[in-house]
Formats: structure tokens, C-alpha cells, sequence
């Protein structure tokens, strides 16, 4: 049951910034559009720039690291889930048609909201509300940046939540400007963790 009252608390804390931070949903219209966001989801999932710019012309940028998650965990082709997508299908129900449980794929870890375990029970309530898209393309993103860029989950969630959106979170980390603030948080946040195997460039590291 505590597992259960958690679940709708990450989506919560998300949304509470969702207002003060910008979404960048406008669509690249030239081959120099592609931004360091799209990079750094291309480099995550080993997609080549060609393919990275074709999905990015297609769907708003924050709706990319959700494409390729979906398609990494459900070995489709991208541009397949993209078509889903663009005939107006929710996330949710694309999950579902690829035939995976959007109860347990949504998934990540807090050590600081609502009390740990949190990602058991992240993003899913207990009146089995399905998560709307914008809950989704939070979830999925902040699993990313967290995992790519090797930060604490809550680290996201805080930036979220004070109304930066996710091309500056990854610009801020890609750049350099973020290292000596990452490795503090990591030091208080992962613990046992630090062993863990993670994604992402290794060249960023």
C-alpha cells in the first residue's frame, strides 16, 4: 500500500515545474536544427545523426528519448513508434501495443521524494490512472538525463522543478559546467550504487 500512495507523487513533483519550465516542442526545420538534446539521445541509444534528424523533424524534442526508449525496450524500429504517434496514439496505449506494461516501464529512482524505494512505485497511482503524455515524457526523460550523464534522479527532478527544461539540464552537464556539483550528489545520493554498470558516452565521462 505504501508503495501504491507513492506512485502518483513523482509524476506530481514533475508536474509542479511543468508550468514555470519552457517545453520545447517546436520541430527543427533544416539539416543544422538538430540540437545538443538530439545529440546526446542519438549518442545514448547508438543512432546515427542521419536517423536522429528524420525522427527529429517528425515529433517535438522532448518526445525523442521517449521514441527511442520504447523502441530499445521493444526492438522496433523508431520511426514505426513515430508513426504511432503522429496517427494522435497516446503513450500509454502505444506502450501497450508494443506489448509492454507502461505499469513497470516508467520507472525511476528517488531517494529524496516521497521516501525510498520510490521508483517501485513511480509514476503509477493506486486507482490505476493511466499517465497522461506529458507525465510520460517527463518520466522517460528524466530517467535519461539521469542515466546519460550519470546524476542522481532527484538532481533532474530538482532542476524540473525549478523551471529548466531539458535541453538546458543536458547542455549544463554536457558542457562541463555541472561536474564538481554531479560528483557531490553522486556521493550523497548513490551509495552503494557507485559499482553499477551505466549508459551512455563513455568519451563523456
Amino acid at each position: 500500500m505504501k508503495k501504491l500512495l507513492c506512485i502518483a507523487a513523482v509524476a506530481g513533483c514533475l508536474s509542479a515545474g511543468l508550468s514555470a519550465a519552457n517545453y520545447d516542442i517546436g520541430i527543427s526545420g533544416s539539416d543544422q536544427g538538430i540540437d545538443g538534446f538530439s545529440l546526446s539521445i542519438g549518442n545514448y541509444y547508438n543512432v546515427p545523426r542521419q536517423d536522429i534528424m528524420v525522427i527529429e523533424r517528425s515529433i517535438p524534442r522532448e518526445e525523442m528519448s521517449v521514441v527511442y526508449y520504447l523502441a530499445s525496450r521493444s526492438h522496433r524500429d523508431a520511426r514505426f513508434i513515430t508513426d504511432l504517434r503522429l496517427r494522435g496514439i497516446s503513450w500509454w496505449d502505444i506502450s501497450l501495443r508494443l506489448g509492454l506494461d507502461p505499469r513497470t516501464i516508467y520507472v525511476v529512482e528517488s531517494r529524496r521524494y516521497s521516501g525510498p524505494p520510490y521508483g517501485k512505485a513511480y509514476g503509477y497511482d493506486k486507482h490505476n490512472k493511466r499517465l497522461r503524455d506529458s507525465e510520460i515524457v517527463d518520466l522517460v526523460n528524466v530517467r535519461f538525463l539521469s542515466d546519460y550523464h550519470h546524476i542522481s534522479t532527484d538532481e533532474v527532478i530538482d532542476r524540473r522543478r525549478r523551471g529548466e527544461n531539458y535541453n538546458n539540464i543536458n547542455e549544463y552537464y554536457r558542457g562541463g559546467k555541472g561536474r564538481t556539483e554531479k560528483g557531490k550528489e553522486r556521493g550523497e545520493n548513490r551509495g552503494d550504487d557507485r559499482g553499477e554498470k551505466r549508459h551512455g558516452n563513455p568519451h563523456e565521462r
